[in-house]
């Protein structure tokens, strides 16, 4: 994009005086192969990949109620047809036909036109404003975020990443295969939850890829010790458990063991039967696959997580003297030996604590409670810290290997979000509360960018709407939930720092603090209350809540992993800052306590905490980094209740309708100016448009204005002169902004492209006009030459067709490394007047350095074979709307920008083609130099 602005440019500013300019031809030569490949295909992505006036809420005909988008939903969801665009968003429905991939990222089958234009239009923003961007999915639990998160990816990598035979799509899959297990879990709303909030941020440069970070913004570990009986754990321990093979189990200590059996794995045959073995072993083959291709061994994970299953299985029982003891060594000393810790020092651990009593330490004997507390302590602990080292591995693993991409120009980064999906049926209480927290955070960003922003500014700008626009506004259940000190996660987490936590102390501080709330109910007498969430009414429980929000574990539990007690190179790393801060302090335990799991959002604080608080942290970063960005939403709604495939329940579809505001958000669009922009940047986008000058430095606000009402008389011009289809369009003057309708925005956006493909279209013209006159002479040398029976030397600019496409002779150039141009002059576009004369280029400094070639021959059988050249491709393909068949015969012009991909000519038109898709054909008739031995 960077050399077609560098190019355009060139023809506004420098095109008079092309009389005195002698540009070098190879640089000309990249110019013109870019501006090609401009016009081919971003031009016929830009107009084929337009949503049409059925796929778009916003071009509904008659009035726009609930009725009408429900109807109109339900027509497009019976003609399997998913994806529904609201402007610049997105409405996904979910049939419930299609299961997430084994293998994540690898969705072949159902893959949406509409998905891939979302992500084509969030690329374009990217390279034309040089801004972050951000895509936000949103939805119920179960509503298929994690299905629509996966496809984007998938597209993404698609169209900048270089497809799926690329290192860096192969990493990143690997990725989330690995990690996904750890936080799937099936509810009784959704068989295959994410307990985080997932976030990929791949950086782009000149439209490429180049990195990709993960972070997982994780609710609590309750759900592996406690969690409604009719859920069940993580899904990982039930892959390895039906995975393992025999020798496994033995040596893990889990032979003759299953989910009936282990504790942590017990729930009702509800969910039990969801998922079959076969599905758990064939995951499991992928699970170990995805560890190797990351560079991350196996065995010591799955140490770690059998004997997380094992501490489980640990029964305590009162003794003699007091004391406790464990009924059935064998699941004590199966742990430990797993843990490589000696079994009395564990079971010492879990059965007494130490307690700092005026500078020294006592020792004291748990009761059976305590003991059961201190053992869930350790297996969170364990299961946490080990899921937060896989992400910091995988973080390392794809850094290293886009280590050689450090050079390059400005990155801007596209960051694709999978958010906690709302839940209004009752589950594990703290789960609960902080994942409809960060619901309530989305709905009010979204509420913020889509209607108070833009109606805050007609205020200020004295600007009258024409219909009334209103939506549930959620700020004060955020305040009751989440302000600073005040809130409910503040409050809560107060209480569980007291000595003796009690749960009607706690109703006792809500009741005080909030209980002039109208989004809050408080039962006394039952230690709750009711928060009345944007999705509906929702209970938690006191007691429960004060259980599961503890986030410390003692001093003398990780005492446990450190250099006298333990070999395992893992467990010290899980607990490296912990164990150099105890021998720091003498080596020994003295009854205080550090952080169980540590939020990494907020650094590595060893200090105690609560999971309620650190999730808040963790999520005001990811509020941080969409305030930043520009953020497009997709609306993801659940096709049932009851998740039947393919069965349509409108009293539930209307129920998300109405809660995900998109009526309001349909009747802003239709009747109301949604795009706000300052005359500046209006200008600085639309000015080709225009054929004014533009002298940015003495410029006034007034100027800018004067700017803007030219480039809409330009538009009115081409309007009638049906240029372009006519289409009701609206705009409205203000002090500082010009406000527009959606329709006149994207008829905006094509008339801008169309003024951008032209100019391309012109300086192609005078520069192929320039190439023949140039070489007339040698041209007419050479036909007489022919006439005579001898063999001339054919000019440079005359092969064997000089009417086919640059691109079939000329070299592919490298990505540009430097920054594209940000404003240039316009100046008049008579060019007639070129035409006539033979241009002469001299000493032009177009500011960006030389470009090195690519290779232009690749190489077998140990020979050089020269581009243009045969190929055979092996297999069928269709590409960009071509069909290449098996064992057909195709002309490869030389290696493509995307990695892996050769420029196959075809039809009047350049293909990127996969490499390992062709082969070469060594003939007689091939179209380069003679072969050359290496």
């Amino acid at each position: 994009m960077s050399l077609f602005m560098e190019s355009i440019y060139m023809h506004q500013k420098y095109w008079q005086h092309l009389k005195h300019i002698d540009l070098d031809k190879e640089r000309t030569f990249r110019h013109l192969r870019c501006l090609e490949e401009y016009v081919i295909k971003t031009d016929r992505k830009l107009r084929n990949l337009r949503p049409s006036m059925e796929e778009d809420l916003c071009q509904l005909p008659g009035p726009v109620t609930e009725e009408s988008v429900c109807r109109h939903l339900y027509h497009r969801f019976e003609r399997h047809q998913y994806h529904t665009f609201l402007g610049s968003t997105l409405i996904a429905l979910n049939p419930h036909t299609h299961r997430l991939p084994y293998k994540a990222l690898h969705c072949n089958k159902g893959l949406s036109r509409n998905l891939r234009l979302l992500v084509t239009k969030v690329l374009h923003q990217v390279a034309e404003l040089r801004q972050s961007h951000s895509v936000v999915v949103s939805g119920e639990t179960g509503s298929g975020k994690t299905r629509t998160f996966m496809e984007l990816l998938r597209h993404l990598y698609d169209q900048a990443g270089g497809g799926q035979e690329t290192d860096t799509f192969k990493v990143i899959s690997a990725a989330v295969t690995a990690l996904r297990p750890f936080d799937t879990t099936a509810t009784i709303a959704n068989q295959e939850s994410s307990r985080s909030c997932w976030s990929i941020e791949c950086a782009v440069s000149n439209r490429a890829i180049a990195s990709a970070h993960l972070t997982l913004h994780s609710l609590s570990y309750n759900r592996l010790t406690e969690r409604p009986t009719v859920e069940r754990c993580y899904d990982v321990f039930y892959m390895i458990l039906a995975g393992m093979s025999e020798e496994e189990k033995v040596k893990y200590h889990l032979s003759g063991q299953s989910t009936e059996s282990l504790a942590y794995l017990s729930s009702l045959d509800v969910l039990r039967k969801s998922t079959s073995s076969r599905r758990y072993r064939e995951k499991y083959t992928l699970w170990k696959e995805a560890l190797a291709m990351l560079g991350i061994p196996h065995t010591e994970i799955l140490e770690i997580l059998s004997a997380i299953l094992l501490l489980g299985n640990i029964v305590f029982v009162q003794g003699e003297e007091q004391e406790l003891a464990v009924t059935g060594n064998s699941p004590l000393h199966s742990a430990a030996k797993l843990l490589k810790i000696p079994a009395d020092k564990l079971l010492r651990c879990l059965t007494t604590q130490l307690v700092p009593v005026r500078g020294k330490s006592a020792l004291f004997t748990n009761t059976i409670q305590q003991a059961n507390t201190r053992r869930n302590t350790l297996a969170q602990s364990l299961y946490g810290r080990l899921f937060q080292y896989l992400v910091n591995k995988i973080n390392q693993s794809t850094e290293s290997r886009a280590a050689h991409h450090s050079g390059s120009s400005v990155t801007n980064t596209v960051n694709v979000i999978d958010c906690i999906g709302f839940q209004n049926v009752q589950g594990t209480q703290l789960e609960q509360l902080c994942g409809n927290i960060c619901s309530e955070a989305i709905q009010h960003f979204y509420n913020m960018s889509t209607f108070h922003e833009i109606l805050d500014s007609f205020d200020e700008e004295k600007i009258m709407l024409q219909s009334s626009i209103r939506w549930y506004d959620n700020s004060a259940t955020i305040q009751l939930l989440s302000q600073k000190n005040m809130g409910l996660i503040s409050l809560l987490y107060f209480e569980s720092k007291e000595h003796q936590p009690a749960p009607h102390s706690l109703i006792k501080k809500i009741d005080k603090v909030h209980g002039h709330s109208d989004s809050l109910e408080i039962d006394k007498s039952g230690n709750q209350f009711t928060v009345h969430h944007f999705g509906g009414k929702i209970t938690y429980n006191c007691e429960i809540l004060l259980l599961e929000d503890k986030n410390s574990m003692p001093d003398e539990m990780v005492a446990l992993f450190g250099k006298k007690g333990v070999t395992s190179s893992l467990l010290s790393k899980l607990y490296s800052r912990e164990l150099k801060d105890l021998e720091a302090n003498g080596g020994k335990a003295k009854g205080y306590s550090y952080c169980a799991v540590p939020c990494p959002s907020i650094g590595y604080n060893m200090q105690p905490g609560c999971y309620g608080q650190d999730f808040l942290y963790s999520l005001d970063c990811l509020m941080q980094t969409l305030a930043f960005s520009n953020t497009t939403f997709v609306r993801c709604i659940k096709a049932s209740e009851s998740g039947t495939p393919h069965l349509w329940d409108a009293e539930y579809v209307h129920r998300q309708v109405v809660m995900l505001e998109v009526l309001e958000t349909t009747k802003l669009l239709t009747s109301g100016l949604p795009h706000k922009l300052s005359y500046k940047d209006f200008v600085h986008k639309y000015q080709c448009i225009s054929k004014l000058r533009l002298r940015p430095p003495s410029w006034t606000l007034e100027h800018y204005r004067e700017f803007t009402q030219d480039i809409i008389d330009q538009y009115l011009q081409e309007l009638e002169s049906k240029s372009i289809p006519y289409q009701t369009s609206s705009w409205v003057f203000g002090k500082k902004h010009i406000f527009l309708s959606d329709d006149f925005s994207r008829q905006l956006d094509m008339l801008l492209n169309d003024v951008r493909v032209k100019s391309a279209c012109k300086i192609q013209a005078a520069f192929r006009g320039w190439l023949i006159r140039d070489s007339w002479q040698g041209i007419i040398e050479h036909r007489r030459t022919h006439r005579r029976g001898g063999k001339g030397k054919v000019p440079q600019a005359y092969d064997s067709g000089y009417n086919t496409p640059l691109s079939h002779r000329l070299p592919h150039p490298k990505p540009p490394t430097s920054q594209p141009i940000d404003n240039y002059n316009l100046y008049s576009k008579n060019t007639d007047h070129l035409f006539h004369w033979k241009p002469t280029f001299k000493n032009m400094d177009m500011g960006t350095p030389p470009l090195p070639d690519k290779r232009k021959y690749s190489i077998s059988r140990g020979m050089k074979v020269y581009f243009p050249q045969v190929r055979v491709m092996k297999e069928n393909i269709n590409v960009e709307g071509y069909e290449l068949k098996e064992n057909s015969e195709v002309l490869c012009v030389g290696y493509s920008s995307r990695p892996s991909h050769v420029s196959i000519a075809f039809q009047n038109d350049i293909l990127e083609v996969p490499f390992e898709k062709t082969s070469i054909r060594i003939t007689n008739q091939l179209h380069g130099p003679e072969l050359q031995k290496l």
